[in-house]
C-alpha cells in the first residue's frame, strides 16, 4: 500500500494527496488550492497603487528606448575608432561626445543604474566574443588558454608609468590590433571610462534641490536653528529611501532611533560591511592611549586601560598615508573636476570587548598623523555599555569622532576589503589558473563554477565605478587611490587570510567550538565564516579525492608530480604577483589552496558585499570623506556643535550624496536563488545523481554531502543570529540561501 501524504489547503471535503515515490513539489505548490479561481485584486489596493500625476511617480528603472534617444541629444555616442583610428587618450575631452548641464536627483540615479548594467553587459559580450567569458561553453586548449588570458603588466606598463592597478585579465585591445578594437569599439566599451561621469549633471534639478534651497534660505535669514539639520536627514531617509532590492528589502541602519549610538558604531566591526580587520592592538599603540588620556586629562582611563588590556580591540587605519605614498602628517585631501574637495582621515579607533559579549568604544584618533601626540584623540564620556545613554544623540564632539572612524573604514572596506581582497585577488586566481590547468584537470573543474560573471563585472568596475564614482567622493588622488589599492594587494597574505589562521592572528579562537564563549556572542562573522570553511573544506577534499585516491603519501607524492599543480603556484605568485600563495606539495595544501579560492569568490565576498545598502546607503551614518578640513586641536573639536557635523557631511552636496548612496544600492541586489551556493551544490548533485562509473558516483556522494552540510548550516546561523544581544541587527547574510556562489556584482 502506497503511504500518502495530505497537504494544501482546499475547498471543504477535498484533500490533496502526494505519491512520496514522486520528486515533491515547491513548498508554494503543495499549498495552492487547484481549485480556486483567479480573482480581481482588492479594489482599495489596486486603485490605491495607481500614481496618476507623472510628477508623484518614482523613476527605479528607466526606459531603454528613451535613455537611448536621450544619450543621442546629449551627442553621448562617438564612434571613437571613426574619429581617431586608434584608442583615443582618456583625457581627451571630446571622448564620447557633449555633457549633461541639468538634471533630478532621481533621474541621475536611474541613468547611472542603466548605463552600469549596459556596460557590465558590454564588457561579458566582448569576454564572450573573445572566448573568455563563454555563453556556451567551449573546451579550449592549454595553449589557446594562455593566449586569452594575459596578465597586464605590472608593477610598470609598457610605457615605464607605473599600473594603475595589480596584475589582471588584460582586456583593453592594444593598439594596432584593429580587429580587436572593432569589437571593442561597438560595444561602447572605449566610452566606459568616462561615460558615467558624464552623465552627472552640473546643476540638480528637482524636489531634493528645492528642499536643500529652502533649508539653506531659513538659515541664512536669521534662523539658522531651522536650517539642515541631521533629523532632517533621518526624517528624509525615512520617508523618501529608495525602494531595496538586497538582502534588507531597502532598509538602512538610518531607521533605528539609535543609528548614531556607541553599540551600532561598535557592532559594525562584528557584523557590519567590514567584520574582518579590527584585531588585537600592539602594546606600542595601548602605550600611546595611555600616554594620550594622561595628556588630555581623562585619567580613570588611563588608570583603567592596562588593567583592561588583554581584552582590547582596534580599528586601525593609521597607515592609510604610507599606503598612498605622501608625508605621515600631510593633510590627505583632493578635488576631482566637477566635484567638491574632500578630505579623507587616518583614524584609529579603540574598543573594549567585555566578558558578556558588548563591544564598546573607549576612544577615537579621529586622524592619526605620525603619532598620536602630533593627532587628536577623543575619549569617551561612557566607560561601560551599561552607562546611561542620556546625553550620546547631543555628544557632538564624540559623534564627530565616530564620523571620523566611519568614513575611514569606509575608504578601507570599498578599496582592500572588497575591491583587493575579494574582486582583484580572485581575478588574479582566475586568470592564473586558466594559463596553468587545462580544463578536463580536477582543479579546473572544482573552481570554475566560481568565476561565473567576475571577470566582466570588474572589467566595468576598473574602467567605470573606480575612476568615475569612488574617486569623486573621497580624498585620495586617483594616483594616491592607485597607490593605496596596490599596497593591499602586495600586503595581502594568502595563507594568513585562511579562516581560521586569520581569525587567530587578529586574537580571536580560529576554532567554531572555542567561539561559542560568550564573549563572542556578537561577533556572527566569526562564528559563521569559521563554520563555512570547514563545510567548504570537507566538500573540496572529497571532490580531491575522486582523482587523487591511495594512501597519505600516494597521494602527496601525485601532487608533487603534477606538473600543472607547480606551474599553477608559480603563475599565482609571480605572474599574479600573489607572493604568499603557496608552493603545494601536499593534499592538505592543495586542499586549503582551493578553498581559500572558493572562499573568496563565495562567503567572503557575500559578507563584505551585500550588507553595504544597509550600512552605507544611509550617508550621514558612514560617509565616503569629509566635506570640511577636520580639526587640528583638541579644545576645537570639544567645541563642535551639531552645524559642524553637519557641515562635515555631503547634507548640501547632492553630487556627492547620489553616488555615495547609490553605489551601496547598486552593488548590494540580492542573490538570484539559482546563484546561490545552495543552489550550486543541490544542481551538481542532481546531475550527477543517476549517473554510473566510480568517480561520477563519488562526485555525486561529495555534492550530497555538501548539500547536506551547507542546509545543517542555515540552522546554525539562524540560531547563531537568535543568541545575539537583544536589539542586535540580525546577522544572515551567510545564509547559504543567500551566499553567491561568485563575485557576481
Amino acid at each position: 500500500m502506497v503511504n500518502t501524504i495530505v497537504t494544501g489547503t482546499l475547498g471543504a471535503g477535498e484533500r490533496s494527496v502526494l505519491d512520496p515515490e514522486l520528486p515533491l513539489p515547491s513548498p508554494q505548490l503543495a499549498t495552492t488550492n487547484p481549485n480556486s479561481k483567479l480573482k480581481l485584486p482588492d479594489r482599495t489596493r489596486y486603485f490605491s497603487s495607481i500614481i496618476p500625476n507623472p510628477d508623484n511617480a518614482p523613476v527605479q528603472k528607466i526606459d531603454p528606448g528613451v535613455f537611448n534617444v536621450e544619450l543621442l541629444n546629449e551627442r553621448l555616442c562617438l564612434q571613437p575608432l571613426k574619429l581617431y583610428g586608434k584608442p583615443p587618450a582618456t583625457t581627451d575631452p571630446n571622448w564620447a561626445g557633449g555633457n549633461v548641464t541639468e538634471g533630478t536627483y532621481e533621474g541621475t540615479q536611474a541613468a547611472i543604474t542603466h548605463i552600469y548594467e549596459r556596460l557590465e553587459g558590454a564588457y561579458g559580450s566582448y569576454l564572450d566574443a573573445l572566448g573568455i567569458e563563454s555563453t556556451l561553453p567551449r573546451y579550449v586548449k592549454l595553449e589557446k588558454q594562455q593566449d586569452n588570458y594575459k596578465f597586464t603588466q605590472y608593477p610598470f606598463n609598457a610605457d615605464g608609468t607605473p599600473a594603475t592597478y595589480p596584475p589582471h585579465l588584460d582586456v583593453i585591445p592594444r593598439e594596432g590590433n584593429v580587429p580587436v578594437w572593432e569589437i571593442f569599439d561597438k560595444l561602447g566599451l572605449a566610452e566606459a571610462s568616462v561615460i558615467i561621469r558624464k552623465i552627472l549633471p552640473d546643476e540638480f534639478l528637482g524636489k531634493t534641490k528645492d528642499w536643500l534651497l529652502r533649508k539653506a534660505r531659513e538659515a541664512v535669514d536669521g534662523t539658522p536653528e531651522r536650517g539642515v539639520t541631521i533629523q532632517d536627514v533621518v526624517d528624509y531617509n525615512r520617508l523618501h529611501r529608495k525602494s531595496g532590492t538586497d538582502i534588507a528589502k531597502g532598509d538602512n541602519i538610518g531607521l533605528k532611533d539609535d543609528w548614531f549610538s556607541d553599540r551600532r558604531f561598535a557592532e559594525q566591526s562584528f557584523s557590519g560591511t567590514n567584520p574582518v580587520t579590527i584585531t588585537k592592538p600592539p602594546k606600542a599603540l595601548v602605550k600611546e592611549f595611555i600616554e594620550t588620556a594622561m595628556k588630555n586629562g581623562d585619567e580613570e582611563w588611563a588608570k583603567l586601560l592596562p588593567q583592561i588590556e588583554e581584552s582590547l580591540l582596534v580599528q586601525d587605519y593609521s597607515y592609510f598615508r604610507k599606503a598612498i605614498g605622501v608625508d605621515p602628517t600631510k593633510i590627505m585631501q583632493h578635488q576631482e573636476p566637477g566635484a567638491d574637495m574632500c578630505w579623507s582621515v587616518a583614524s584609529v579607533a579603540l574598543f573594549q570587548l567585555h566578558d558578556d559579549g558588548k563591544l564598546h568604544p573607549i576612544a577615537i584618533t579621529i586622524d592619526y598623523k605620525d603619532t598620536m601626540a602630533n593627532s587628536v584623540t577623543l575619549f569617551n564620556k561612557r566607560k561601560n555599555p551599561s552607562d546611561s545613554t542620556d546625553g550620546e544623540k547631543e555628544d557632538w564632539p564624540w559623534r564627530y569622532a565616530k564620523t571620523c572612524a566611519l568614513s575611514s573604514d569606509w575608504v578601507r572596506h570599498e578599496l582592500t576589503v572588497h575591491l583587493t581582497d575579494a574582486h582583484l585577488i580572485e581575478e588574479a586566481i582566475i586568470v592564473a589558473t586558466n594559463r596553468t590547468i587545462p580544463m578536463d584537470h580536477v582543479i579546473y573543474k572544482i573552481l570554475s563554477p566560481h568565476w561565473y560573471k567576475t571577470l566582466s563585472l570588474n572589467a566595468a568596475a576598473r574602467s567605470t565605478l573606480v575612476p568615475q564614482v569612488v574617486q569623486d567622493i573621497i580624498g585620495f588622488s586617483p594616483q594616491q587611490t592607485s597607490s593605496f589599492v596596490k599596497h593591499a594587494y602586495e600586503e595581502f597574505d594568502f595563507v594568513g587570510n585562511y579562516v581560521p589562521e586569520q581569525l587567530k592572528r587578529r586574537g580571536f579562537p580560529g576554532d567554531p567550538n572555542d567561539l561559542k564563549d560568550k564573549r563572542y556572542k556578537n561577533y556572527p562573522y566569526a562564528k559563521d565564516m569559521s563554520a563555512m570553511w570547514l563545510v567548504i573544506r570537507q566538500y573540496v577534499k572529497e571532490m580531491l579525492l575522486t582523482e587523487y585516491s591511495g594512501s597519505d603519501e600516494d597521494v602527496d607524492k601525485k601532487i608533487q608530480d603534477d606538473d600543472y599543480i607547480a606551474h599553477w603556484c608559480t603563475e599565482v605568485q609571480t605572474g599574479a604577483w600573489i607572493k604568499t600563495f603557496p608552493t603545494i606539495t601536499t593534499l592538505d595544501q592543495l586542499i586549503d589552496a582551493i578553498t581559500m579560492c572558493i572562499h573568496i569568490a563565495a562567503p567572503y565576498h557575500t559578507a563584505v558585499n551585500y550588507l553595504q545598502n544597509y550600512y552605507q546607503a544611509f550617508v550621514a551614518a558612514r560617509p565616503s570623506s569629509l566635506c570640511t578640513e577636520p580639526p587640528t586641536a583638541l579644545d576645537q573639536l570639544k567645541a563642535y556643535k551639531e552645524s559642524d557635523l553637519v557641515m562635515a557631511l555631503p547634507i548640501n552636496r547632492q553630487r556627492q550624496w547620489l553616488l555615495a548612496s547609490h553605489i551601496p544600492w547598486l552593488l548590494s541586489f540580492k542573490v538570484a536563488s539559482d546563484r546561490s551556493l545552495l543552489n550550486f551544490a543541490l544542481s551538481q548533485y542532481h546531475v550527477y545523481k543517476w549517473k554510473r562509473g566510480e568517480k561520477e558516483e563519488k562526485i555525486r556522494d561529495a555534492t550530497y554531502n555538501f548539500y547536506l552540510a551547507l542546509t545543517a548550516l542555515q540552522g546554525h546561523f539562524y540560531n547563531v543570529a537568535a543568541e545575539m544581544d537583544e536589539g542586535s541587527i540580525p546577522y544572515m547574510v551567510l545564509d547559504p540561501g543567500n551566499t553567491a556562489v561568485s563575485i557576481l556584482i
